[in-house]
Formats: structure tokens, sequence, C-alpha cells
């Protein structure tokens, strides 16, 4: 579930609608696969990350499309910060941008890996305008640093964080805070 300009927006099955204020619902296309989605606004585009397929529903064109671009690797979890998507690739430490305000345009070189430790990425959430990269391990802090021509972010210095997370879909914003399941080494099942 997702909403933005007034409108609700639900996957269900392999289904994308728009709900309006009187429940009222249109479907706009059609979602690869069955498993859980992540979805992000920009104010204009909703980014939908289907694992590893994406899609963008432009509010103001009315036009729902599968993100083709050559250099699109595939979304897990997806985000949004100052102007960009942030996306974690399936089964890789590396987090991707797309172009500004513009879901469907991804660079071969916006990307940067979480590798503060050698595991994968599961997840990740923008909170407080900081990118929390998850690894099953190892859990990562960045933030907008405007340094890199491509990659806008860096590290925060100082947060390495040596538990993880054991489900994807587990990672949510609630009391001002972030809560997960948790994993490191020695096990998992715990809520952080």
């Amino acid at each position: 579930l997702w909403t933005y300009g007034g409108y609700g927006y639900v996957v269900s099955g392999s289904q994308l609608y728009k709900i309006t204020s009187t429940y009222s619902a249109t479907l706009l296309g059609t979602i690869s696969g069955t498993g859980p989605v992540s979805m992000a606004d920009n104010g204009t585009q909703l980014f939908i990350a289907a694992n590893p397929d994406g899609y963008i529903y432009n509010a103001s064109t009315d036009v729902f499309q599968k993100i083709t671009d050559e250099d699109f690797p595939g979304a897990v979890k997806v985000g949004f910060l100052d102007g960009y998507f942030v996306f974690n690739e399936p089964n890789s430490q590396k987090v991707w941008v797309t172009a500004i305000y513009d879901g469907t345009n991804i660079d071969a070189l916006d990307f940067a890996s979480a590798d503060g430790y050698s595991d994968f990425l599961v997840s990740i959430i923008v909170d407080h305008r900081e990118i929390w990269m998850f690894g099953n391990t190892t859990i990562e802090v960045w933030y907008d640093a405007g340094l890199y021509p491509d990659f806008p972010f860096a590290r925060v210095q100082g947060v390495f964080i040596e538990f993880g997370c054991a489900a994807a879909y587990s990672t949510a914003k609630l009391d001002n805070s972030i809560f997960w399941l948790g994993s490191d080494p020695r096990g998992d099942g715990i809520v952080y």
C-alpha cells in the first residue's frame, strides 16, 4: 500500500490499483511476480520495486510502465531522498539512484556498494534523510553528502552496526524509529 497525491495505491496479486477517497478502484497495470513489493513516490512518479522488476506510474501523464532502462539492475526495496529514488540491487552489495525526479532514467555509474562487510544487502529504508542499508549481518547508514558527480550519498562516519536484517520487508518506520527483524552470525529472529 502507498498513498500520495490524494490517492491510495495497492498491489494485490499481480495488479496495481489506484484507489479514490470514495474507495473506487481503477486498474493501472500488471506487476510481475506474486511476492511483496516496495513503493515510494517523488510527488509525480510512483516507483514499484517488485524484485527484480521495477515499474513507474506517472500521475501527471497517467502512464504506467515497466522500467526498461538497460542500466536498471533490478530492485528489492525502494525509497526516496532529495530528489532521487534509491533502491538496492538483488543479491548484491549495491545501492543505486535514479536521475533526479525521473525513476525511468538510471545511469550505469549511479551506484555505490555497502562494503563495510562482505554480506549482501537485504533491504534499505530511508528515514530522517538517511539511507539505512541492511545486510544480513551488518547495517550501514548513509546521507546526502553531495560529493560525487554520479552518486551523491556517503557513509555516516563512525556508524557501523554489527547485526543485520533477516527479512527484506520487515523494515518499517514507526514511532519516529526504525524496526526490523534482526540477524547476525549467531542467529536471527529478534525484533530491533
